[in-house]
């Protein structure tokens, strides 16, 4: 018995042991925020990018039935995402669905006169950056233009976009919305997804300070494995990697190595949560509450505590979990 107290004194423990206690503590919180007088939604709007597919396709279609004016902006307007949103609304002025490419100056400049012309008379209470790119493997392997890609529909994206839109935010002291991730924390095997959310969540917190004296609420949703529920990384090839490699990097991984690290990145993306609805729900609250956390980390309970673990374990500690042998 005492040998395994003695136990609790390793550091691993001791983030687990305050892993568990702000578990505690956020349902706490949540309980008591759960019966917060909720919003009245007539007469305010939410634009969300990132409505081909994914949690910004759910998220467009639960906010038009809770009574928001939805603006849903998609990549593709005559896509089949798109196609879906306008039936589903059948013909109601409430869901209007357009084009709208994050990383093109232009399309922001549009977006804001679209919105300006069709704004109902509460204004634009809500702006959820949504619109996401990702690209598995490490970031040695990654073309540096692919990973300038990542970066300007992940973060330049969602930055472009917010100070566009901000006078109106902080007209109707309305709220914004980043999608970060888990990743931001426990990045492998997605290295350049991984430093798009880190730098989310330092937008998010700047923001967030800056425009308090507005009344401006930000929050961050940080969800978990939701691979199969949003299809933003499909499974992975050995080959479409290996064909890219130059003689140095193929020096100095061998074919098996990739397919060791593939077949474990294949089992994540296969082993992930089918049914965004949780996140929804975070999203959902992050506009409609009065008080809005200023994280939501929406993740099962090993993730997590990899998550605390990377927040408290010295950073040595951290490697050694992390860096197993062989991947």
């Amino acid at each position: 018995m005492l040998r395994f107290m003695h136990g609790w004194n390793h550091p691993f423990w001791g983030a687990l042991l305050l892993g568990l206690l702000l578990l505690v503590w956020r349902k706490l919180v949540s309980s008591v925020s759960f019966h917060q007088k909720k919003l009245d939604v007539t007469g305010k709007a939410v634009l969300v990018t990132g409505c081909d597919t994914g949690f910004g396709h759910s998220l467009a279609l639960r906010l038009f039935h809770l009574g928001f004016t939805v603006f849903a902006t998609c990549l593709f307007p005559d896509g089949e995402g798109a196609q879906h949103l306008r039936q589903e609304a059948g013909g109601n002025c409430g869901m209007h669905v357009f084009k709208f490419d994050v990383t093109q100056d232009q399309d922001v400049v549009d977006t804001k006169e679209f919105l300006l012309k069709n704004l109902p008379e509460k204004g634009l209470w809500g702006l959820v950056n949504n619109a996401g790119l990702a690209i598995c493997g490490k970031m040695e392997w990654i073309a540096f233009d692919e990973l300038k890609k990542v970066i300007d529909v992940n973060v330049l994206g969602s930055i472009r976009t917010t100070l566009k839109l901000l006078p109106l935010i902080k007209k109707s002291h309305g709220h914004l919305i980043f999608m970060s991730s888990i990743n931001a924390f426990i990045g492998l095997g997605t290295g350049s997804y991984a430093l798009s959310k880190i730098a989310l969540e330092r937008c998010g917190d700047i923001l967030r300070a800056e425009l308090k004296k507005f009344g401006v609420k930000i929050s961050l949703i940080e969800p978990g494995n939701y691979c199969p529920a949003t299809n933003i990384l499909k499974v992975q090839s050995v080959e479409k990697y290996w064909n890219t490699f130059d003689e140095e990097t193929k020096a100095s991984y061998s074919k098996e190595y990739l397919q060791l690290f593939f077949n474990r990145v294949n089992e994540t993306l296969k082993n992930g949560k089918p049914d965004s609805k949780e996140v929804i729900d975070a999203i959902i609250d992050a506009l409609m509450s009065q008080q809005p956390k200023s994280r939501y980390l929406v993740a099962t309970f090993k993730e997590k505590c990899r998550v605390y673990a990377y927040y408290y374990l010295p950073a040595s500690l951290m490697d050694s979990f992390l860096c197993v042998k062989g991947a």
